[in-house]
Parts: structure tokens; sequence; C-alpha cells
């Protein structure tokens, strides 16, 4: 795991302005770098650190779908209403994703293997996150700069087909000796230069949209996943995450904590989270609470009751039974100390935690179980209690708090007794605050029997006529720019992706 220790930001010079060259001489701005100067080096640390703000970006808005966060405010993307993710698209498409693609030209230019694995990786992901939001998306004829500035949008089933040729390619080249003489050290932001862990989390990658097209085809879905998981991560140290610090700030702290100790409100805890937390939804047999929950949010002073806010009631946790009567407020917010939201805390774009749910998952699958059925196969089992202590150990739960948790009747089933709800509920604990967690609603219709307790939203978006929302609106920006190309692919935000068979 490396450590956000720096971040430097490199603008590459790649016009000039010919009409003053007669007044002015060579007009360059000398803040920015020529292209011809620019290294493989250079550009990494800025692309991680994109792929990074584009996976809190998207989180931000898309985490409100899935009923991880709530909002102080309605209506928005709490009550389902259209979100562009603008920052997110800034994010990928005119940072991520242009950087990288430098890297790859410059890394093959010196045959520096290494980093065009690396950056076939981050390609991925990126393209990943675009598409699972979105649906179609630019990438075979984008990034072209003067050559095509409106490029087409790719299909969704075409662009999974590109993830992974990428990560197939990535793995080839990490796996092939680099005798190029370029090292990556400390510009790779996330793991400081060990091939070994981009391996693991290229399978990772592998093994998640695999996944994602379980409604498309489940045998090669449980295939995909299985597949891979061996040769992917194999405990937290391994974690595909990008660590800040006092200097860099976590953005969930800079864009929600600080805001909000400042009275400029925007998200908390959902009730739909804190209830699978402290009992409600799924009733604990001995333990009162999940001990994950005070690492996660901070409560009121003086409070001992968590109170996460109904979507859709602007920060409230339970609605007023006779008109007239105040709500009562919720109480969960992000806080300066908690695991995901202080100053130095992880953006996590892959953990451990999550590669067993999604191990559990294919395995409960393959062993013909469903939505509604009981019971799975040892493996199966012994994946979700894996992943339950690998995001423990991660959030630094003590070893007793894990143990008693890990030995709760409502927890330990047996594998006679384990069902998708259990393994969906822990999954959607493990990814907190990840994108992910709105992927796996859509994959299950967003049936109550697996997510215990879901509903729509209060004042929820007519337009939907009480449907879920399943995909983001293109960016205003991509529209004016590229409008033509945008119109054709452009849907409904309650109308399915492609791998989505609702």
């Amino acid at each position: 795991m490396k450590v956000l220790k720096y971040l430097y930001i490199i603008t590459v010079t790649t016009t000039l302005l010919v009409s003053c060259d007669d007044y002015l001489g060579d007009n360059v701005d000398p803040n920015k770098e020529l292209p011809e100067n620019v290294t493989e080096a250079d550009l990494l640390p800025t692309a991680i650190y994109r792929s990074s703000s584009a996976q809190y970006s998207i989180a931000l808005s898309i985490c409100q779908y899935s009923q991880q966060l709530a909002s102080y405010f309605e209506p928005g993307a709490d009550t389902q209403e259209e979100v562009q993710l603008s920052g997110g698209w800034s994010n990928i498409y005119l940072q991520a994703l242009a950087d990288l693609g430098q890297v790859v030209t410059i890394a093959e230019n010196n045959g520096a293997s290494n980093y065009i694995g690396v950056a076939k990786i981050l390609q991925a992901f990126n393209l990943g996150l675009a598409t699972d939001q979105w649906g179609d998306v630019p990438f075979s004829t984008a990034l072209q700069g003067e050559a095509d500035f409106r490029p087409s949008y790719d299909t969704q089933e075409s662009v999974y087909e590109q993830i992974n040729t990428l990560l197939n390619e990535a793995i080839t080249s990490l796996e092939a000796a680099d005798s190029s003489g370029f090292t990556i050290g400390e510009d790779d932001l996330i793991y400081g230069g060990d091939i070994s862990k981009w391996i693991k989390t290229a399978h990772f990658l592998k093994a998640k949209y695999a996944l994602h097209l379980s409604e498309v085809d489940q045998n090669l879905a449980i295939e995909g996943v299985l597949n891979n998981v061996d040769n992917s991560f194999s405990s937290n140290e391994d974690d595909f995450q990008l660590v800040y610090n006092e200097r860099n700030f976590n953005p969930w702290n800079s864009g929600v904590v600080l805001p909000n100790n400042t009275g400029n409100f925007s998200v908390l805890l959902s009730d739909q989270l804190v209830s699978l937390m402290d009992g409600t939804s799924i009733p604990f047999a001995i333990i009162e609470l999940d001990p994950r929950l005070p690492l996660i949010t901070t409560i009121g002073e003086g409070d001992t009751e968590y109170r996460g806010a109904i979507n859709g009631t602007a920060g409230s946790h339970e609605l007023a039974e006779t008109e007239g009567e105040d709500n009562i407020s919720a109480n969960t917010d992000l806080g300066a100390d908690n695991f995901y939201s202080s100053q130095s805390a992880p953006i996590i774009m892959g953990s451990y935690s999550e590669l067993k749910f999604m191990e559990s998952e294919a395995l409960f699958l393959q062993n013909g179980g469903d939505a509604t059925s009981v019971g799975t196969s040892a493996d199966a089992y012994n994946a979700y209690l894996e992943g339950i202590e690998a995001n423990m150990d991660k959030l630094g739960v003590l070893p007793t708090d894990k143990a008693a948790y890990l030995s709760d009747a409502s927890i330990a089933v047996g594998e006679a007794n384990l069902t998708m709800a259990l393994i969906m509920r822990e999954k959607f604990i493990a990814t907190f605050l990840n994108p992910e967690s709105f992927v796996d609603l859509r994959r299950y219709d967003f049936d109550p029997a697996v997510f215990i307790g879901l509903e729509l939203p209060v004042g929820h978006n007519e337009i939907l006529n009480g449907q879920w929302v399943r995909r983001a609106q293109y960016p205003t920006s991509e529209q004016t720019r590229n409008g033509e190309q945008v119109e054709a692919v452009t849907k409904e935000i309650g109308d399915p992706v492609w791998w989505d068979r609702d």
C-alpha cells in the first residue's frame, strides 16, 4: 500500500498561438511542459489521483441512489432525480484517460512494459466506472484531440469487451520482462511500483466486471469470477486504493466533512444502511450493534442511538405520524475521525473483502442458489465469513468485537442457512461509499428479498412512475460539445444499461 506523499500536475503544451509569433516570438507558457519532455513518471501520479477523484465524485451521487447515503436536501439524487456526474466525467475523460493514453504511447516508444500494464489497468478501471453509470460511452475513437473533437459512443457491450482486452493486455505486459530501464517507483501512488500487486488488481477487475454480467450469462459470470479469484488479492494489504494525508485531504473530508462542520450540509448516512447495522433489518441474536458503525459515522454529542436519514426526507429519521408533527432528525454524519472520511482516509477502488463477497456470490449461484434460496456450499459460506472478517480488520474493529459479531447467530448461520440477502447485506456494508453498491442493486432488480428493508425514497421522482432509477444522464457539457453523438445514445434515467436485464 502506497501513501499519497505528493501530488504534482503536469500540463502539456500541445499547440502554439502561431498568429502571435511575429509579435511575441515563440509563445510558450513557461508553466507548461512540452510533450517531448514528459515522461511516464510525470503523468502516472496525476492519472492515479484523477481516477480516485472520479470514484469519489461519482459515489457522492450514486451512493444516494443505492441508499448508502441520504441528502440533507430534496429533491436531488436522494429522491432519484437526474444526475449528470459532471465531475466524474471530467476526471475520467479530460484527465485520467487523457493522461493514461499518453503514458501508454510514451511507454510503448520506450519499451516500458510495466508502465504499459499499469496504465491499461487504470484505463480499464476508468472505462468501467464510466460505462456502469452512463451505459454507452466513448473510447475507441475518443481522446484523439484535434483529430476528432466529436468521438462516437461505443455500445456498453463493446466497452466491456474492451475492458477485458485491456486487462488481458495489462497482465501480459506486467508478466513480461521489462528491460527498458524505466522503473516504476514513487510515481505509483498506490503500490509504490510493486508489479505483483498490479497483476492482482487486474485479476480483481476481471472478476468484478465478469460478475456484472450475471444477468447476461450467469454461467460465464460465475466462471469469470472463480477463474480470477486465486490470482487476485490475498489480504487487505493488496487493496486497490489511494491513501491521502494531512497535505492532500481525502475528498470525503474536504468535500463533505468540512462543509458539514461549517453548516454547508450535503449528505449523511442513510437509514437503509444504518438499519442493516443496528439490528433493525436483520435482528441480532446477542450483540446490540455492528461494531463497524461507530467507526464509519459520527453522531451528536450525548447521543447513544444511531439514526440514519430516510431517503427523501431531508435528513429526517422518521416521518411525522400526524400532520404538523416534527420529524425526528437523523444524526449519522461522516466525521473527521471516521475511517472513510478522515483527512488521511483511503479512497478504496477495490478490496480483498469485496473480492470475497464476489467469490461467495459466485459459489452460491454455482451451487444452484438464487435471490430467495436458502443454503449453499461450505466454500461459499467460508468466503462470506472471510469477507466480513477482512472488512472488520480493515476498519480496525477490536478482536473481541469481531469475534462476537462473527459468532452471533444472525451472522454465523451455517452453510445450510446462508442466503443471498446475508451475502449482499455484508457486501453493501463493505462497499460503503463505492458506486459498486448501485451495480448490485440493479443486478438484483432492487429486490427487497435480497436488500432487506429497501424502499423507494419519500418524494420519489415522479418521472420514474414508481420505478427505480437505473443510470446517470450525460453531462450538459458533453451534450453541448458532442450533441449529435450524445443524442443518438441518450436514454431516460429509468432505462436499464445493457447488462441490467430487469
